[in-house]
């Protein structure tokens, strides 16, 4: 005979024992199929048993058929489904919760790491506790979060395998008041959306590239099989491979060598993102040529090294053809003595450059691994572009450079910047430079440190100015300037530009303090000069403290231009040292409230004489 579907067959045995239990007052049974208590096929209402009975008949003593029990595996998948999410909310609490005071959260914006840094003793101490102590935190947090989405979507399978099963049963879908299986589900698979939308890392049009120095230029640019050089992302820029709305990755703890100057990207919409993927410390974008064992000796002391594009005397920035050198790197020393004539060459370490040699006058052959660098912005930047998460160094011209439109530039670490000559025997290098034209520049939570001239700089001639440009909680250290603003050619100038929340320390004190030609009062944080444009520049809520010099130079009445709202910043200078440059200022740090009396300059400000 057909068996009944959804009952469970019984013996007269078990049925006594389910008599039992029901006295007992334990829980209601599953549908039973008792022999011998009525017609075949009728359901019945035991008076004993509370659960119906399917009253059947057997052939040979069994059914022809047994039905499958449920069981109360078969709703596993519930507590699979609830308890997902819970470990995932742990997870992302922990990763959400700050990771030291220093430190930004695991999977939460990087906020507090470079803002607090002003309260260490040493940037890369700081930054090295802080990067250890955050991958600690990491190991629970990940480990919560995919725990939790594993057991969700088991619970998934296990609830559509379970269902499938009775399904192929017959056995209909039991229904039941109040919250049913379909709204836990349902409810389970919208927190997910809501927390991964929080957690990942949007991309507007999914176009992610991944570049590493193990990888291939030859690779799609996947994750498993990323690119290798610069070259390769140029080259995709100007394809379109990568435009608005792409993301290119470097891998962390990698070295890149050479540079990126963009094209005007194409599309139509989004930002094009620079950023970094991985563990570890932030991927390295270098300018230098490195030697190799391949100096020669020219006469004397003086030794030359073929520094020409793809000369095959050097590794690292190999296919850039500049030649005019901005200094030395050689076991961690700076050397930084640019001559303009080999004749001139009168101590170690030296060097002049012309269009293919850089020479060196040295007692012994300087060998392999001398950093060499060059005139060539690292980075050039297009409109719609972010640059983050990377360190930026080896360049004898500038770190960053721009004169775009709606440009994020944040926690980037830019040093060892500048010395190349400019024009005849001027040299010049800047951490991050604006150009007439640049707009909706957000500049913040960046180390800058150690420039030829200033760590940010907005300069230029023509009429387009600058418009919405903030700097924001940036840490620069050790560059002869600190923030340096002119322009000319009438138009715009300034407008809406604001200088908030930045430590600046140390300002005269980089590695070209002392080789410059030209250091009366350049050793300052606030440096502004050929300022024939409109101004509309706040500067509040900074620290500056210590400068070589003094705390402002200003060109023309040696007073800060009208337009620049200087207020509410603290300034530490050491005994003696002038605050304004000039004659016409002669108050030192002993007399800021003279200076803030006759000039009406850096109201509610707070001066110290320290430092």
């Amino acid at each position: 005979m057909t068996p009944v579907v959804g009952a469970t067959v019984v013996t007269a045995a078990t049925a006594r024992e389910i008599l039992r239990r029901s006295s007992l007052g334990q829980r209601r049974s599953p549908k039973v199929f008792i022999p011998g208590l009525g017609a075949p096929g009728t359901l019945h209402d035991h008076p004993r048993i509370r659960c119906h009975c399917i009253i059947g008949s057997f052939q040979g003593g069994s059914m022809s058929k047994t039905i499958p029990q449920a069981s109360k595996r078969s709703r596993a998948w519930i507590w699979l489904i609830v308890i997902g999410p819970i470990l995932s909310v742990v997870g992302l609490i922990t990763g959400f919760a700050s990771a030291g005071a220093a430190c930004r959260s695991v999977v939460g914006p990087k906020e507090g790491l470079v803002k607090s840094y002003g309260t260490l003793q040493g940037m890369g101490g700081g930054e090295r506790t802080c990067e250890s102590v955050m991958d600690a935190v990491a190991v629970p947090t990940w480990t919560f979060i995919v725990l939790g989405l594993v057991l969700f979507l088991t619970g998934i399978i296990v609830r559509s395998a379970t269902t499938k099963r009775a399904y192929v049963a017959g056995e209909q879908r039991p229904t039941k008041q109040g919250v049913n299986r379909r709204s836990i589900l349902q409810g389970a698979v919208a927190f997910f959306a809501t927390a991964l939308a929080g957690a990942a890392p949007a991309y507007a049009n999914g176009n992610v590239r991944y570049v590493s120095a193990s990888g291939s230029d030859s690779n799609p640019g996947s994750v498993t099989a990323p690119w290798r050089t610069l070259a390769k992302v140029r080259s995709a820029m100007a394809s379109g491979d990568l435009q608005r709305g792409s993301t290119v990755l470097f891998k962390r703890g990698d070295d890149f060598y050479g540079s990126i100057h963009m094209p005007s990207l194409i599309g139509s919409s989004g930002t094009l993102t620079i950023g970094a993927y991985g563990e570890g410390a932030r991927p390295r974008l270098l300018g230098y040529k490195v030697s190799k064992a391949a100096w020669t000796q020219y006469s004397g002391n003086i030794w030359k090294l073929n520094i020409a594009a793809n000369s095959g005397q050097y590794s690292g920035n190999t296919s850039e053809a500049s030649t005019n050198v901005g200094f030395l790197k050689a076991a961690g020393m700076i050397h930084g003595r640019k001559r303009w004539a080999i004749s001139e060459l009168a101590a170690d370490w030296e060097f002049f450059s012309d269009s293919t040699y850089v020479y060196v006058r040295l007692g012994v052959n300087p060998g392999a691994g001398v950093a060499i660098s060059v005139q060539r912005d690292l980075l050039r930047l297009a409109s719609h572009t972010t640059v983050q998460d990377l360190y930026l160094g080896g360049t004898g011209a500038h770190g960053v450079t721009t004169g775009g439109k709606n440009v994020v530039i944040q926690r980037n670490e830019i040093e060892w910047i500048g010395g190349s000559a400019l024009s005849g025997t001027t040299r010049y290098g800047n951490g991050v430079e604006l150009y007439v034209g640049a707009a909706r520049v957000m500049i913040r939570e960046n180390v800058i440190r150690q420039t030829y001239d200033v760590a940010l700089s907005a300069q230029g001639t023509g009429t387009a100015g600058w418009t919405d440009i903030t700097w924001e909680s940036n840490r620069l250290e050790n560059c002869n300037m600190s923030l340096e603003l002119w322009g000319k050619g009438g138009g715009t100038g300034f407008l809406r530009c604001r200088f908030i929340n930045n430590t600046c320390i140390d300002a005269g004190y980089s590695w070209a303090a002392l080789i410059r030609s030209d250091r009366d009062g350049k050793g300052t944080h606030l440096l502004t000069y050929s300022m024939e444009v409109p101004v509309d520049v706040e500067i509040t809520g900074n620290s500056f403290l210590g400068a070589r010099d003094n705390y402002t130079r200003n060109s023309g009445d040696r007073q800060i231009p009208a337009g620049i709202i200087t207020h509410r910043n603290t300034i530490k200078l050491g005994a003696g040292k002038k605050i304004a440059y000039g004659a016409e200022n002669p108050e030192t740090s002993e007399q800021a409230a003279q200076w803030q009396a006759r000039t009406g300059r850096e109201q509610a400000s707070i001066f110290a004489v320290s430092y």
